[in-house]
């Protein structure tokens, strides 16, 4: 169980901020609109939004990181409602928003289904959904494989199986059991940047993803390797020798609601 809460989850945010740009940006909230950020950690792609005027509401199950997205509108002066909540059961009123953001927040989703028929509930008729979706590719998540074949390894344990957010075709039918429709997909690369590969395995220490594993690779004896192992994928994919650069693939696919399109839709 990862605890969103813990370590530096700021840096990886800091990191994301160009996707919630973009997807806020393609999303194009008006003054006025309702807005649902659904984990919206720190607060990008939130704030932006409430920038532009649009009301809005972030909602994550981590407090501590409602606090900083708190602390973050206090000081742009903009106005932001934070909520804690989960997921699967949002703590907001139904068809309730124009808008509903989520910047890789759904994904994590125990529960695909379950959590896009949240979403559903929560959207107005005529809303949009926009939500982004690591692509499976890569360098960085090859180095996120590495480590998890080590943590397989020392746990005896199979990599947990995920949904494929990033393909349409899988997310297609799920969305329309929701009762959302898939609009389009767009594919992108996040640039991401470091001193160094080693300095940038040294940073993901703080991630809650990898506080979640310490225990176990520390019992084992492993944490080392898998320091290595990371490094090692990232040097090999490193596309500035003078620094760190890698580029990670991802898509935002872009619903709505299928009465909206029904109604939209020509006789």
């Amino acid at each position: 169980m990862v605890d969103w809460g813990a370590g530096r989850y700021e840096t990886t945010a800091a990191e994301l901020e160009p996707v919630a740009r973009a997807v806020v940006e393609q999303a194009a909230p008006s003054a006025g609109d309702d807005v649902l950020d659904v984990g919206c950690g720190t607060g990008n792609a939130a704030l932006l939004a409430a920038a532009g005027g649009a009301r809005v509401i972030g909602v994550d199950g981590a407090p501590r990181l409602l606090e900083v997205a708190g602390q973050r509108a206090r000081a742009q002066g903009v106005m932001l409602e934070v909520r804690q909540g989960d997921l699967l059961a949002l703590p907001v009123d139904d068809a309730a928003f124009d808008i509903v953001l989520s910047v890789f927040a759904v994904i994590f989703a125990p529960d695909p289904g379950r959590a896009l028929r949240e979403i559903a509930r929560v959207l107005r008729t005529s809303g949009r959904v926009l939500l982004s979706a690591w692509v499976p590719a890569g360098p960085i998540d090859d180095m996120l494989a590495a480590m998890g074949r080590i943590v397989g390894r020392v746990t005896d344990a199979p990599p947990p199986q995920r949904f494929a957010w990033s393909d349409s075709a899988a997310l297609a039918p799920l969305a329309a059991g929701a009762g959302l429709m898939l609009k389009r997909t767009t594919r992108a690369e996040l640039p991401i940047r470091a001193t160094s590969p080693a300095a940038y395995v040294a940073a993901q220490s703080e991630h809650p993803m990898a506080l979640a594993v310490r225990e176990i690779l520390h019992r084992a004896d492993a944490e080392a390797q898998v320091r290595e192992a990371m490094t090692s994928v990232l040097r090999e994919a490193n596309e500035d020798p003078n620094g760190f650069l890698v580029h990670s693939p991802y898509v935002v696919h872009e619903l709505q609601a299928r009465t909206a399109a029904a109604t939209s839709s020509p006789s």
